[in-house]
């Protein structure tokens, strides 16, 4: 895929760009409450629980990288069109079903949609917008006008219209990112590429995985930050996983509405917003990772000890990992080179499907075997003895932890 080359990017792109960075954060924000609150009306048990959430991320685990060389050769319009075209679909069918199982299935499909079309909005900003700072952070910025209405929205339709009008608000929201996708200009394909051969076969090939890039997206292991910053975007999945799954079904049992679940994310998404437009400044002082590190080290705290503070006071200051989001973005996309940034942020998605697989079974199991609230500080407690690594080598090593000065 040949990428633009001029610094001027052009309000419609950049509009297509952030408005897919929307919408499809807006997507799990909504999912986040009523996915854990249709769920509960089941009855399952926590691992059963952890399972349903585990799903949504098993088939980004084996197409994230596949994913983003396919952005990589064919531009990611092609890819996003796709994605969220499934992602418009899968909805519908979520209140008709009542067989936890079939549930598992519908994440698998839903999951894949919503963590590849903001994988595709990451890729954007290094196709066409050089992987600059200040559009991640304007990207950052305008996701979070979407945590603002999305997860309120998603409360309220819960508790006045039920699972069919909670769920069609997910539609309504998918179809947005639809949109967006089409926004995007057609781009040019590499004429070294082999998406660009003529011929079905051809074509058809260049559409499959590759062993070749996924050797090279593993390669790109070799720079440090890039392992830093991939395990750190992890980690903050680690969090996302929790208040996705078992921090919605822990308000529910101690009592809260739907709309009062819905508007604990506000808080969190305005302080989110500010703190985003800081980041560059606060990178070039302290060092990216350094950001990075201190910003999610909080985020993951202050999730889970839910039990200790209460629901309001922990989401009310819980929005420091607006700063990180957008430095785990730009720092693997200079790590990469442009011609590897689909594959990169692939790799980062690759990671980040891992912790969000095994966070809601570990936390399953945990809660099943010491109690829920055990569960709670257990996570956190691993998580910051993995943090805690990180900060000992990026000490030993300022010239990494410096990285992502622009």
């Amino acid at each position: 895929m040949t990428a633009v080359t001029s610094d001027a990017v052009s309000w419609r792109i950049q509009g297509a760009v952030y408005g897919l960075g929307l919408f499809n954060t807006s997507i799990f924000q909504i999912a986040s409450v009523i996915v854990p609150l249709y769920l509960a009306t089941m009855n399952p048990s926590p691992l059963m629980f952890g399972l349903v959430f585990s799903a949504g991320h098993l088939l980004p685990l084996f197409l994230s990288i596949h994913t983003g060389a396919l952005m990589d050769r064919l531009g990611a319009r092609q890819v996003m069109l796709v994605c969220t075209t499934v992602g418009a679909i899968v909805p519908l069918f979520y209140p008709m079903v009542s067989w936890i199982w079939a549930l598992v299935v519908l994440q698998m499909f839903f999951g894949l949609s919503e963590s590849m079309g903001w994988l595709g909005a990451q890729t954007m900003i290094g196709q066409y917008m050089h992987g600059k700072t200040y559009y991640a952070g304007r990207l950052s910025f305008i996701i979070r006008i979407g945590q603002l209405a999305a997860a309120p929205m998603a409360g309220a339709a819960w508790d006045l219209t039920g699972p069919w009008g909670a769920f069609a608000l997910l539609l309504l929201w998918a179809f947005g990112a639809v949109a967006c996708a089409l926004l995007l200009p057609p781009q040019e394909i590499d004429p070294t590429s082999p998406a660009s051969a003529s011929g079905r076969r051809a074509k058809l090939q260049a559409l499959l995985p590759t062993a070749a890039d996924y050797l090279t997206a593993f390669r790109l292991l070799h720079v440090p930050a890039v392992v830093i910053i991939v395990l750190l975007g992890a980690l903050m999945h680690v969090g996302n996983a929790v208040q996705g799954s078992f921090y919605v079904a822990w308000l529910n049992d101690v009592g809260l509405t739907g709309t009062a679940i819905g508007m604990l994310s506000p808080a969190a998404a305005v302080a989110a917003a500010l703190f985003s437009l800081l980041t560059a400044s606060a990178a070039r002082l302290f060092g990216g990772l350094w950001v990075a590190l201190v910003s999610l080290w909080s985020g993951i705290l202050l999730i889970c000890v839910t039990p200790l503070l209460g629901s309001y006071l922990l989401l009310q200051i819980s929005g420091a990992n607006g700063l990180a989001q957008l430095l785990v973005i730009t720092l693997v996309l200079r790590g990469a080179g442009r011609e590897n940034q689909g594959k990169a942020i692939g790799l980062r998605g690759t990671a980040n499907r891992v912790a969000s697989i095994v966070s809601p079974l570990a936390m399953g199991a945990l809660a099943e075997v010491a109690g829920m609230e055990a569960a709670f500080y257990l996570v956190g407690g691993a998580a910051s003895i993995v943090m805690a690594g990180i900060a000992i080598f990026l000490w030993q090593r300022p010239d990494v932890a410096k990285a992502g000065e622009d």
